[in-house]
């Protein structure tokens, strides 16, 4: 069927017109409040400051955060410059230190003074007219300063009850006797093809020049087992009678006065027959310490 329209009078449309205006005030306010603003009348520019206030907060906010968070990387990012530093530190720390030297061992109450602590060698000889008081040991003329006298009988005791007999074959030896036996070897070196100077020197490891001789000081004895004929270090090392005085002698004040591991420190060649008096106490402890005197005296009396 036909649509119809409908026609409505003048004052009809007004008042649609008045109602509809009514209508549309209270959906105008609903949309502004929806947006959380204000009402657009009177109030507008208001709503519009609190906005833009809130928004530089926001935004300083976010650029405080963002320096910060920057300066934090930045620092950790430069740590790594102060390495280097504690890196030297501790390779300093690292690196190898001198140790100290080992603090000897407390010695006997013995001075440089004392008699039979007396030391000579190549090179450092006695004091010129040193004659030291001596008493025969045998029948055959060798002789013992007297204060090492009684102690050498002793330990010649002790031997024979252990059933080994040591033959003397020398003793206290005169400065004379010395330079004779000196000479002696430089001569024989000299044969051999060797040059003064050399044969000198060699010499001293040998027999000694006068004042320079352990047997000089009257407190040396030469012992070999009393079958030996020879003068050999590895024969005489080998017998009973060796053995004993290894063991024994420091008990009776005497030590192996020249030892085959100390021939650059004494400057005298490996000797197992040349016993040295240097009394019991001082004895016992080169023995220990394996010590020779003039190790005793560098680390003791210099």
């Amino acid at each position: 069927m036909p649509h119809e329209m409908k026609y409505f009078t003048p004052e009809e449309e007004k008042k649609m017109q008045q109602s509809a205006a009514q209508t549309a005030a209270p959906a105008q306010k609903v949309r502004w409040s929806a947006e959380g603003g204000s009402e657009p009348e009177g109030n507008g520019s208001g709503g519009r400051k609190i906005w833009i206030a809130v928004l530089v907060v926001l935004i300083a906010a976010v650029l405080i955060a963002a320096a910060l968070l920057w300066g934090g990387r930045f620092g950790k990012r430069e740590q790594p410059e102060s390495q280097p530093v504690s890196s030297q530190a501790a390779s300093a720390s690292a690196e190898p230190t001198a140790e100290p030297s080992p603090t000897p061992v407390p010695g006997p109450a013995v001075t440089a003074e004392d008699w039979f602590a007396v030391l000579n060698g190549p090179g450092n000889p006695l004091p010129e007219g040193f004659d030291p008081q001596t008493d025969a040991i045998d029948g055959a003329g060798y002789y013992l300063d007297s204060h090492a006298v009684e102690d050498f009988f002793a330990m010649q005791q002790a031997a024979q009850e252990a059933g080994l007999q040591l033959k003397i074959i020398s003793g206290f030896r005169s400065t004379t006797r010395q330079q004779q036996l000196y000479e002696q070897e430089v001569q024989a070196l000299l044969n051999q093809g060797l040059d003064q100077a050399a044969a000198e020197q060699q010499a001293q490891q040998v027999e000694q020049k006068a004042y320079e001789s352990d047997h000089n000081t009257g407190l040396a004895v030469d012992l070999v087992p009393q079958y030996s004929q020879t003068k050999n270090a590895e024969t005489i090392v080998q017998t009973p009678e060796y053995q004993w005085l290894s063991e024994h002698a420091a008990e009776y004040g005497f030590v192996l006065r020249y030892p085959e591991d100390k021939q650059e420190i004494t400057g005298v060649e490996f000797k197992p027959w040349h016993w040295r008096y240097v009394g019991k106490e001082l004895a016992s402890f080169l023995t220990e310490q394996n010590l020779t005197l003039e190790e005793y005296w560098q680390q003791y009396l210099s």
